[in-house]
């Protein structure tokens, strides 16, 4: 279509257009076609903006205040002051105090006026406390707040407990917390915890998502979170926290305060655990009409085991835990997942005990997940499985349509973009896919870097690659849009490098004239190609080369001759030397 015509299409129809765009780079190359197009599309573009540094918020947050325009189609908004969390730098209190001012400023403009979502998501807590009064008076549609609580507790006077009416609250306890601060929601008297569970049972009676997350060794107790009560609560998220222990002994007939927390909330869909939340005996006296519309479920394999009423409607599943091949057999967790008759996403992690421990692996999930539309497998410890192997394998999968693989790789095996070919090759029906590769876990735990040991090149840490397959209309691969991304370890300690790589590689064969390159590049590659293609090129120029020659060299001959025939009529050759000459080439 001309692009004249595409601007002047309705603005809801290029907005449904862009959300199709899985990818926001394709979405924002849309928004560049035209201003027209801009105006309608970037209601798309902003909905949700991610900020990864203190230097994105100076900018983007400032663009947004001066742009009333754009800003007033931000509907999520999430603050990292420091980055990704799996290239987090040390906490830097410089960063989050222009962060958390830079957030004030704009919503104390109003600019953000149709904000619902706001995430902050740090090491601490934000430096300028005003950050949640601006947020609270100047977005009135905000309806979901997200924090985090480090080392630093909230003040008894600071403004995130003044919020009510909320519909999702999280709180992500970070390691500081644990380390500083393990018992402080014991103490019934202590502010923090009084103002906290006092404005999420209190003042936010309609909530319908609470997120308590955080990832520890030693869990630390929120038991009062069972006595609050939401009757629209839809999803629940625990991390490493405790909140099934009581000091007494249970009366006969009483039911443990989580197991009746949980049966007061009939319309939880989507459930999250870990091992210290609840332990999986205490889950079998649920009463069995509980948890009747819960489709997501995320925890250890055990809980999932005590909870067989939930098994009929489950669609997404998530082990939490990684699953020890020593402790657990792979066809042991088949066997529960064969329950799951619905079930369309899969996580799960593996840590190897041996390479032969993934040898039935594979099989056992396709027997009894045949529907699965997402997975994210791990294998982790030990090298597992070729690719090539792999690839070959998950074609029992027949409505597979994205994947996450992490493995450890297998010696001798493809490097990540060979890998991606073999499995887009393999599984054309895939729309996206990722490559992890992840160091093995050495045996000796040594005072010093085990990077000593290796070799004085480059050794490559992990690698990850993320892959968006193209295909014809058809249904044949034709490309893969790659990402890549590697922290490679230099020797000896010396320091750590990290690497980006985009590419597009064609995966249609080399004898394809549609995948060839044009002109003159195209040609010297299918000469220079080895296929049978290749050969039968090089031939038919051997043999025109052969008959060039032979028309250069009767051509050659054929004027010599005319010449001396001219000067032997000329009188400047004897006729007979020309006649005899001639008779002798004859």
């Amino acid at each position: 279509m001309p692009l004249s015509k595409f601007q002047t299409l309705p603005g809801d129809l290029l907005m449904e257009i862009a959300s199709l765009l899985e990818c926001r780079q394709d979405v924002l190359n849309l928004c560049k076609t035209s201003r027209s197009v801009f105006a309608n599309v970037s209601a798309i573009l902003y909905e949700k903006v991610i900020l990864k540094s203190a230097a994105q918020c100076d900018i983007t947050l400032e663009m947004l205040r001066k742009r009333p325009c754009i800003s007033r189609h931000v509907r999520e908004l999430v603050i990292r002051p420091c980055g990704n969390a799996g290239l987090r730098k040390s906490f830097n209190s410089i960063d989050n105090a222009h962060a958390s001012a830079a957030v004030a400023k704009v919503a104390a403009s109003k600019s953000l006026d149709a904000l619902v979502r706001f995430q902050w998501d740090d090491e601490e807590l934000p430096y300028h406390d005003e950050m949640w009064f601006a947020l609270r008076v100047g977005c009135p549609q905000l309806r979901y707040i997200a924090t985090s609580i480090g080392s630093l507790l909230p003040g008894h006077n600071n403004h995130l407990y003044d919020f009510c009416g909320l519909t999702g609250f999280s709180v992500t306890l970070k390691a500081g917390f644990y380390e500083c601060h393990p018992d402080v929601f014991i103490e019934e008297d202590h502010p923090a915890t009084k103002k906290l569970w006092d404005m999420a049972i209190n003042k936010c009676p309609n909530l319908e998502e609470l997120s308590i997350e955080g990832s520890y060794s030693v869990p630390t107790d929120i038991r009062y979170i069972s006595e609050g009560r939401w009757p629209n609560l839809r999803k629940l998220t625990l991390g490493d926290v405790c909140i099934d222990w009581i000091p007494r002994s249970l009366s006969p007939g009483e039911k443990r305060p989580f197991i009746t927390f949980l049966e007061a909330h009939p319309q939880l869909e989507s459930l999250s655990l870990s091992r210290h939340t609840v332990q999986p005996i205490h889950l079998a006296s649920l009463d069995t009409t509980s948890l009747n519309r819960v489709t997501s479920f995320s925890g250890t394999h055990q809980q999932l085991q005590a909870l067989p009423q939930i098994h009929p409607e489950l669609k997404v599943v998530a082990f939490r835990d990684s699953v020890e091949t020593r402790e657990v057999s792979a066809p042991t967790v088949a066997n529960i997942l064969r329950e799951l008759t619905s079930l369309a996403e899969l996580r799960i992690s593996f840590t190897l005990h041996s390479m032969y421990d993934s040898g039935n692996l594979l099989r056992s999930l396709i027997q009894s997940c045949p529907r699965l539309r997402h997975l994210e497998l791990t294998c982790a410890h030990k090298p597992s499985f070729q690719l090539d192997a792999f690839a070959k394998t998950i074609r029992g999968f027949p409505k597979l349509r994205s994947l996450d693989l992490t493995v450890v790789r297998y010696p001798g095996d493809e490097t990540l973009s060979t890998g991606a070919a073999c499995i887009a090759k393999s599984n054309p029906r895939l729309h996206r896919f990722s490559l992890t590769f992840i160091p093995p876990v050495y045996p000796v735990s040594l005072p010093f870097s085990f990077s000593f040991l290796r070799p004085l090149s480059m050794v490559p840490d992990r690698a990850s690659g993320s892959f968006e397959l193209r295909c014809d209309e058809h249904g044949l691969p034709i490309n893969i849009a790659a990402l890549e991304q590697s922290k490679v370890i230099w020797p000896w300690g010396m320091g750590v490098t990290f690497r980006t790589r985009k590419y597009v590689r064609d995966l249609r064969p080399p004898g394809l004239a549609s995948g060839r390159k044009t002109g003159f590049r195209g040609f010297l590659g299918l000469v220079l190609e080895k296929s049978s293609a290749g050969e039968e090129v090089r031939m038919m120029l051997f043999c025109t080369m052969l008959v060039c020659f032979a028309v250069w060299g009767f051509v050659v001959t054929g004027r010599s001759r005319s010449a001396q025939m001219e000067m032997a009529r000329q009188g400047l050759w004897p006729a007979g030397r020309a006649s005899s000459v001639w008779t002798r080439a004859a």
